[in-house]
């Protein structure tokens, strides 16, 4: 059943197209057979007065392609590997003709397709392209050694990109040439867009180096020493370098990210910088983006402490903003913003108007819900789905904020035998008592008689979310014959920036406990039962850290663990692109430096006061105390364990050495068991591995089961 699951197509993007009577969607498909990830690409027809018509879909194998705003051009990035090595192209089409394909495998590395980095946008005259890429370290007589000078890259997800560039590539009826943006070493920078304005004026978020000259890992980490600048380029005929000015917009004490551009008009989003490496969001506005600096910017939404009167819980946005999230509702200029944020348990669309008014699209049922694009006018297309209701396509017909009508535009093909799994499928969401904003998401099987056996199932993070979107592995496990408790606990996101703050500093105490409270209250609802072969838990990453925490504080509760890529021992930060995270998560300080506001370039901070904290042997004390580690020797629930050797983020020595000193504690060898994974990282996601970490976990609980009845 799982493979099945797995196999359904999720969708990753969409764009209107012509007169907002088609929409083009792409999605991504797990091909098990040939253990790869597919893109494929599907045009859904919107008749006014009927049914959506769905064509075919189509496998494709670009890096990425965008539509130009009008819908006339577009552009495409592609990679084709063969014996020699790896060519890559730019193609620029008009309608169905292809106008230019750049040969540009000269010019650059790999292309830059993530949503961290990537940039991929067409200015606004629709005659020039910008795009991210690895610059190519070029030969240099006056430095024989460069090739080989260390360059720290951008970590997790990002492994071996050291020098993301901007490249435009402007055309004319018969020629297209290709320039690079020429900008300090020390400056990260990516998602260009070009200003409205003019095309020698683009903006970008740019990350920058810490005064020990570390750059610290971007991905799902917003708090870094980022902003938006400005990129004036210097007027020139057809240069193969692009000389430029730079202009830091934003000041240094937020972090901020995904510039839109609104008119003339900068929508960005920010968290302030430091601390948990996510929190509650701000969306800011600045009326002029062509002053020399926003002092008139304001947060349309700011942070909110605890959820409001209404319920909004404050902005959770995904670590982009959609590439097209403007409506005009009733006007012929753009009236709101549309986007999806946490919201407790689940993921809601939201719209937020230019003088900050705030509207929940929420029919009020079970889905999670994600915004992929608008036609700027009156229609949004998303995405929505449960547990038991896997990804459909939805078009929302907004006449004004409170007259909104949804319409499925497609759903996946499910066999006979999927679909009647499940519908007996059955989600809630349960507020755990005494112990807020803490709930679970409780997902059943009606089809189990009795009381199944529980897993308590808390996230990583910690600062993040799980929510009701459809996961193919939560599924499978419960049609198993299990009861899922995924747990979202003090710290989680789409609750208030108050619990997130709270969590700082008491990681393996409020979290724990936290866990606790919700298995007790499932047992005292009747959900769970105690006792040998009745609750189960498993995680990854802070997960896995609480996993851990559990079967050493409560050794005699579960009867079986299984973790995926643990945070184990806090004071070992080695090989780790976050060491902020351990010090911040467990209340000690670490600076993060970021420059001046108006600075044309990364400026360093060399005061001893701000420099990045070396690990002594009391900050050390105090992080292994606070960690699973420290409770090793209580631990006799069989215990599984699954590391990605790749792993930036925690360093695969955590899980291994606790394997090694659970194999040196247990009696019963058997009972500790370790899968590695050569080549994956952190989320553990390849197809394979993705496959085999739920085959394994599956039937690590069945044994563990089967061995106390």
């Amino acid at each position: 059943m799982y493979t099945k699951l797995a196999e359904i197509p999720v969708p990753t993007g969409a764009q209107f197209l012509g007169s907002s009577q088609a929409i083009q969607l792409s999605f991504s498909v797990r091909d098990h057979e040939r253990n790869v990830k597919k893109t494929l690409l599907k045009n859904v027809i919107l008749p006014p007065s009927s049914e959506a018509i769905r064509l075919p879909a189509q496998e494709v194998d670009y890096v990425a392609a965008r539509y130009s705003p009008s819908g006339r051009k577009r552009v495409v990035l592609r990679e084709v590997k063969n014996d020699s090595g790896t060519k890559r192209f730019v193609e620029i089409w008009e309608g169905e003709a292809l106008k230019f394909n750049v040969d540009v495998s000269d010019k650059h590395g790999a292309f830059y397709p993530d949503e961290f980095l990537g940039s991929l946008s067409f200015s606004h005259e629709e005659t020039s392209i910008v795009y991210t890429a690895e610059r190519v370290v070029e030969k240099s007589d006056e430095d024989p050694y460069a090739k080989f000078r260390f360059k720290p890259d951008l970590g997790e997800g990002l492994s071996g990109k050291r020098r993301p560039t901007a490249f435009i590539i402007n055309w004319d009826q018969s020629h297209a040439r290709v320039s690079r943006i020429a900008t300090p070493d020390n400056l990260y920078l990516g998602q260009c867009i070009f200003s409205p304005s003019s095309a020698l004026t683009l903006f970008a978020t740019a990350y920058e180096l810490q005064p020990d000259w570390r750059l610290l890992g971007i991905k799902f980490c917003f708090n870094r020493p980022s902003g938006i600048w400005r990129i004036t380029l210097s007027p020139a005929e057809n240069p193969s370098e692009w000389q430029c000015e730079l202009k830091k917009l934003t000041a240094p004490e937020i972090s901020c990210r995904s510039p839109r551009t609104v008119g003339n008009d900068l929508l960005w989003l920010s968290e302030a910088s430091g601390g948990a490496h996510a929190k509650t969001s701000m969306l800011y506005f600045a009326p002029n983006s062509d002053s020399d600096n926003l002092t008139d910017s304001s947060a349309l939404i700011d942070v909110v402490e605890q959820p409001r009167s209404d319920g909004f819980p404050g902005l959770y946005p995904a670590a982009n903003l959609p590439s097209s999230l403007l409506l005009s509702i009733n006007s012929d200029s753009p009236t709101h913003i549309a986007l999806h944020t946490h919201y407790g348990s689940r993921t809601v669309v939201i719209l937020v108007s230019f003088k900050g008014e705030i509207t929940v699209l929420d029919p009020g049922d079970t889905y999670s819900w994600a915004v992929l694009a608008t036609d700027g006018k009156s229609r949004i297309v998303c995405s929505r789905s449960t547990p038991a209701v896997p990804y459909e396509v939805v078009v929302a017909d907004i006449r004004d904020v409170k007259n909104v009508s949804w319409k499925v535009v497609d759903q996946p093909t499910i066999d006979e035998d999927v679909a009647t799994a499940l519908a007996s499928i059955q989600t809630q969401i349960i507020k755990i008592p005494d112990r807020e904003p803490t709930e679970t998401i409780l997902i059943q099987s009606s089809s189990t008689s009795g009381v199944p056996p529980c897993v308590l199932m808390p996230h990583g993070g910690p600062h993040a979310a799980i929510t009701t979107a459809f996961n193919p592995a939560n599924t499978a496990l419960v049609l198993e014959g299990y009861t899922l408790s995924l747990l979202n606990y003090t710290g989680s996101l789409g609750f208030g920036e108050a619990p997130i703050q709270a969590l700082l500093g008491n990681c393996g105490r409020v979290d724990v406990d936290d866990c606790m409270a919700s298995v007790e209250h499932l047992i005292k609802l009747g959900i769970a039962e105690d006792g040998p072969g009745n609750l189960f838990v498993m995680g990854g990453s802070h997960g896995g850290f609480l996993t851990a925490h559990l079967i050493g504080q409560f050794p005699d509760k579960f009867t079986a663990a299984s973790m995926r890529n643990p945070v184990i021992s806090g004071g070992d930060t080695t090989t780790t692109d976050i060491p902020d995270w351990y010090y911040s998560e467990f209340g000690c300080p670490y600076p993060i430096q970021s420059s001046s506001q108006g600075s044309s370039t990364s400026t360093t901070v060399t005061s001893k006061s701000h420099l990045p904290p070396l690990m002594d042997s009391e900050t050390f004390k105090k992080l292994q105390a606070a960690s699973p580690i420290a409770y090793v020797d209580a631990v006799k629930t069989p215990t599984q364990l699954f590391i990605g050797l790749s792993d930036r983020r925690v360093s695969p020595s955590h899980g291994i050495e606790y394997y090694h000193a659970l194999k040196a504690r247990f009696q019963d060898k058997s009972q500790v068991d370790l899968l590695v994974f050569e080549g994956e990282s952190h989320p553990l996601d390849g197809v394979e591995t993705a496959k085999v970490c739920f085959e394994a976990t599956r039937d690590w609980f069945a044994k563990a089961k089967a061995a106390v009845q």
